[in-house]
């Protein structure tokens, strides 16, 4: 795929590297629709060969490359999401197509996602199995839930879950979600143990806990701080595997 540069190179104009509206030759020379039309008539000045609109990539076939496996509920599709799924999107695609893959909502979600990645998902001896929710009708990124600390050896993860926007909440979504990314864990993970921390005062997470038949085993107070700001947390576990409970 041919490289687009940031501006324009003839009025420096900053273009957007996801624009359909920005031309580009076959020598990765790049303009700006109005440039490239109205005064070079589609012909570069550097080449002369024929300036074109930049060829648009379909991220979403494109994108069912990277994603092993689905997971799928009456209203959501759930795409499994590990190490090696960040690695081939971060490889594979720019700056723009990575917010649409994940959703980004803004400039600091992608920056944040960034950071997680350069940071590192896997150790010598914790990994990840995320997914990704996906609405069937909209094709909207709702939220993400799965498994981090994942203690391979030890047949152990910690449970995480949340929605993008609160007008997906008090919808049923991260219900849906969880029954069969918990009976994965179960049966494709071999979890003995779930384990999962809920804010004290987060009322709708447990009694999410409790409707999944989690048991609460204690209050862990001050455990994580933000700013001036402590979190309380309820620390509930599932034992999947009856042979362990």
């Amino acid at each position: 795929m041919l490289e687009l540069k940031g501006h324009c190179e003839n009025c420096r104009k900053k273009l957007n590297k996801d624009s359909s509206e920005t031309y580009i030759c076959s020598y990765e020379c790049t303009f700006c629709a109005a440039c490239a039309e109205e005064i070079y008539f589609k012909k570069c000045p550097n080449c002369s060969g024929d300036l074109q609109k930049r060829p648009t990539r379909n991220i979403s076939k494109e994108i069912d490359h990277v994603i092993k496996f689905r997971l799928e509920t009456p209203r959501l599709l759930l795409n499994s999401f590990d190490q090696s799924t960040y690695d081939a999107i971060f490889s594979s695609f720019e700056a723009p197509e990575i917010r649409q893959i994940f959703g980004h909502l803004n400039d600091e979600e992608y920056e944040l996602e960034c950071s997680r990645y350069k940071g590192g998902f896997s150790t010598y001896n914790l990994t990840i199995q995320f997914f990704q929710l996906v609405s069937k009708e909209s094709k909207e990124v709702l939220g993400w839930a799965g498994y981090h600390s994942w203690a391979q050896q030890h047949h152990r993860a910690e449970l995480f879950y949340s929605l993008k926007k609160d007008e997906f909440k008090q919808k049923g979504y991260m219900s849906e979600a969880l029954q069969p990314i918990l009976e994965y864990g179960k049966n494709q993970m071999d979890l003995y143990r779930i384990e999962a921390f809920v804010a004290i005062d987060n009322i709708p997470s447990n009694r999410l806990m409790q409707k999944f038949s989690f048991q609460k085993e204690t209050t862990l107070k001050h455990r994580y701080q933000f700013g001036d700001e402590v979190d309380t947390d309820n620390l509930y576990s599932l034992l999947p595997n009856p042979k362990y409970q």
